[in-house]
């Protein structure tokens, strides 16, 4: 008997999709924005070709009424599937498991199933895988010891069953090449989560040799245990005896001790008065050292004291010596500070006295300067005066003088050679001359 466990999904009661699965309205609609989720695959197919551009993984496209539109899952996927079958040995055991798959090629799984109905495609691909696990399962089984079954159920059942039906519904190839295998779907684990076998008296047969294995290891152990509690009371009574003794001996070594420690009392007593009598000594002794050494340390402290009476006094006239010296310092830098100021006040007189001559000397040659510039400025007008009355008079006297004028000396007596009156007069001969040549 098979038994199929699939996700349960809410179907329609009536109409020609009676007992079918329910589907998305957005998903199936005939025309219209068809959306896919994240973990869906949106195929869209135009006369018969496959849109590239509008199909993809939460794709999004506009379907009209003549286009095909598939949203194939991606997403993780579970099933359980439950097979019995008889082993080699002719015992009937129950198979319980889950597996695990997705859709990793949904390019090729929409040719396989109609996705355009996708939780009846995704319902139709669980039957179909349930009924593969379940046929596998059996023929392994068949060929399987029970304790193989019981005891390898990964190696001879869940990794024969991936080995073998993996291929089978896994793609190869390009997903655009029509002669490509499988349904693009992957299978990533395969678990046996339960082997039983169904008959009980086989089932108890098989756990008779280990239920008896238990009930020697129970009766081993009891008499383990009764052995053990007969050397526990046997040790307890040899611990009892040994304790008795162990107290005799502890009552007479406690009975010496005592006795010995009375002995070491008196003699401690013994030892305990000399020792009091050596601590009255050595105590008087004590207070004899420290009488001594309290007058030694009078006797130290008063010679500290006419030390530092004496290094104060010392200090004293040290102090008072170094202020006279310091004094004579002061007064023969005040005797140094006005014989220089002295000499600073004769050197400024001095100094005053220089400028003094130097600026009656600059005064009086100024006043040269000034007489001997207005001397100049004087002849300059004397000349410019004699220029201004020879042109006036230049006329009468070329009249007068006419062609005759012969040669005429002129005499300077004392003077400057070149004066301007001169100068003046030698102008006015050569313009004379001048006209009178004209004249003639």
């Amino acid at each position: 008997m098979a038994v199929m466990q699939i996700a349960t999904r809410a179907r329609h009661d009536t109409g020609w999709r009676g007992g079918k699965p329910v589907e998305d309205p957005e998903k199936i609609k005939r025309w219209g924005f068809v959306t896919a989720r994240p973990s869906e695959y949106l195929v869209h197919v135009r006369r018969g070709r496959l849109r590239r551009r509008s199909s993809g993984q939460g794709a999004t496209c506009f379907k009209w009424p003549w286009d095909s539109v598939a949203v194939v899952p991606t997403s993780l996927q579970r099933l359980s599937f439950r097979a019995d079958q008889i082993t080699l040995e002719r015992v009937g055991v129950e198979v319980v498991g889950l597996a695990v798959y997705r859709i990793a090629e949904p390019l090729l799984a929409y040719r396989v199933l109609n996705f355009s109905f996708p939780e009846r495609a995704q319902e139709k691909l669980e039957e179909t895988l349930t009924s593969m696990f379940v046929g596998a399962t059996r023929r392994l089984v068949a060929n399987l010891a029970v304790d193989d079954c019981l005891q390898k159920r990964k190696q001879a059942l869940a990794d024969e069953l991936l080995r073998e039906i993996a291929p089978v519904v896994g793609g190869e190839g390009r997903p655009d090449d029509e002669t490509s295998k499988g349904w693009g779907v992957v299978i990533d684990s395969i678990e046996v989560q339960e082997v039983r076998v169904l008959s009980e008296a086989v089932f108890a047969a098989m756990q008779a040799p280990y239920r008896a294995a238990l009930d020697q290891q129970a009766r081993a152990a009891q008499a383990a245990a009764a052995q053990a509690v007969a050397t526990r009371e046997a040790t307890r009574d040899r611990a009892i005896e040994e304790a008795r003794i162990a107290a005799e001996q502890e009552i007479e070594a406690r009975r010496e001790a005592q006795a010995q420690q009375r002995a070491e009392a008196e003699q401690a007593r013994r030892l305990a008065g000399v020792a009091r009598a050596a601590e009255v000594e050595r105590r008087r002794a004590a207070a004899e050292a420290e009488a001594e050494r309290a007058a030694l340390d009078r006797q130290a402290q008063t010679a500290a004291e006419r030390t530092a009476h004496e290094v104060r006094r010392r200090g004293l006239e040290v102090e008072a010596a170094r202020a006279e010296i310091e004094s004579a310092e002061a007064r023969l830098a005040a005797e140094e500070a006005r014989i220089a100021l002295a000499r600073l006040r004769a050197e400024a007189e001095r100094a005053g006295r220089a400028a003094e001559a130097e600026l009656s000397r600059r005064e009086g040659e100024a006043q040269a300067a000034v007489l001997l510039a207005e001397a100049r400025a004087a002849e300059v007008r004397a000349a410019a005066e004699a220029r201004r009355v020879t042109a006036q008079k230049l006329p009468e006297l070329a009249a007068a003088v006419g062609g005759r004028v012969g040669e005429i000396k002129l005499t300077q007596i004392g003077g400057e050679a070149s004066h301007p009156v001169v100068g003046a007069l030698a102008a006015v001969v050569e313009l004379a001359r001048g006209l009178g040549e004209k004249s003639t």
